[in-house]
C-alpha cells in the first residue's frame, strides 16, 4: 500500500474501533445517544472503506485478486448489512435502540475481516490460478460470510439475553437487548440467506480446483473445512425445520459454524 492508502486503511481501522467502543458502551450503559453516535460513526467508517476498496481494486486491476481482497470486501458487507438492519428494519423487526445495540457483537467481526485484510497484502494469484471460476468461488462465499457473520452477532446477543432471563435478570441488559424471539428469527434469516451462498461456493470451489489440476485430489485440509463448516450449517437448518431446533442449540450451532467459517479463512489467508 503507498503512504495515502496506509492512511487511509488506519483511518478506517480507527473508526471501526472507535464504533465498537460506542456500541459496548451504549450497550452496558443504555444511553441512546452513544447507540446513534456509535450508528454515525459505524456509517462513516463505511464510506471511508468504500473509497479505499474503489482506490485498491483500481490500483490492483482486479476484482477478488486474493483472500486479502476478499476478507476487506467481507468487512464491509458485514457493516453494510448490519447498517441496512438498522435503518431498514427497525420499524419492522424491533426498536431501533434496541438492533443499534447488536453493532456491540457485530462491529468487533468487522474490525478483525478489516485487519485481517492488512495482513500480508500484496499477495498475487498467478495467471495460471486465476480464471472466470475464482472470482465468482470467492465472491459468493464473501457473501456467504457476511450474512454468517451477522448470525453470529445475533446468536451471541441471544445467548446473552437467555443467560439473562434464566438468570432473572430482568433489567438493565434484559432490556436494551432485542427479545429473544426477535433475534432467533433475524439469525434464521442471516443463516438462510448465507447457506445457499456457501453451498454454490462449494460447488464453484471444486470446480476450479478440477479444471486447475485434474490429477490432483480437490480436497485439501482447508477444503475439508470448508466441507465441515456446510455441514453444521445444513443441520442447523435441518434440525429446525426437522426437530424444531430454535433458540439456544440454533445459536450454538451457529456460532459453532462462523468459527469454523473464520477456521477456512485464517487457512487460506496463511497460505496466500
Amino acid at each position: 500500500m503507498n503512504g495515502f492508502a496506509t492512511a487511509l486503511f488506519a483511518l478506517i481501522a480507527v473508526l471501526y474501533s472507535l464504533s465498537g467502543a460506542l456500541y459496548l458502551a451504549f450497550l452496558a450503559r443504555g444511553t441512546e445517544s452513544l447507540g446513534k453516535n456509535a450508528t454515525y460513526v459505524l456509517t462513516g467508517a463505511a464510506v471511508a472503506h468504500v473509497v479505499f476498496l474503489v482506490l485498491d481494486f483500481a490500483r490492483e486491476a482486479v476484482v477478488f485478486g486474493d483472500i486479502h481482497q476478499a476478507l476487506a470486501v467481507g468487512s464491509l458487507l458485514v457493516a453494510v448489512a448490519y447498517l441496512g438492519t438498522v435503518w431498514l428494519g427497525g420499524s419492522r423487526i424491533s426498536a431501533t435502540s434496541k438492533l443499534q445495540v447488536l453493532g456491540a457483537f457485530v462491529t468487533p467481526i468487522t474490525l478483525l475481516f478489516f485487519l485481517g485484510a492488512g495482513f500480508r497484502r500484496g499477495v498475487e494469484v498467478s495467471d495460471e490460478v486465476r480464471s472466470v471460476m475464482l472470482p465468482v468461488h470467492i465472491g459468493v462465499n464473501v457473501l456467504g460470510i457476511a450474512a454468517f457473520a451477522l448470525a453470529f452477532g445475533v446468536s451471541i446477543a441471544y445467548v446473552v439475553q437467555e443467560r439473562q432471563l434464566r438468570q432473572k435478570k430482568l433489567g438493565g441488559l434484559f432490556q436494551r437487548l432485542p427479545s429473544l424471539d426477535t433475534l432467533d428469527k433475524l439469525g434464521f434469516r442471516m443463516v438462510i440467506v448465507g447457506f445457499p451462498l456457501l453451498t454454490l461456493g462449494v460447488v464453484t470451489g471444486t470446480l476450479w480446483a478440477v479444471r486447475l489440476d485434474p490429477d490432483a485430489p480437490p480436497i485439501g485440509p482447508t477444503q475439508t473445512m470448508g466441507l465441515v463448516e456446510w455441514a453444521l450449517f445444513a443441520a442447523v437448518l435441518l434440525l429446525r425445520a426437522v426437530a424444531g431446533w430454535r433458540g439456544r442449540r440454533a445459536a450454538l450451532g451457529t456460532m459453532l459454524g462462523f468459527l469454523v467459517a473464520c477456521a477456512v479463512l485464517f487457512g487460506y489467508v496463511l497460505r496466500g
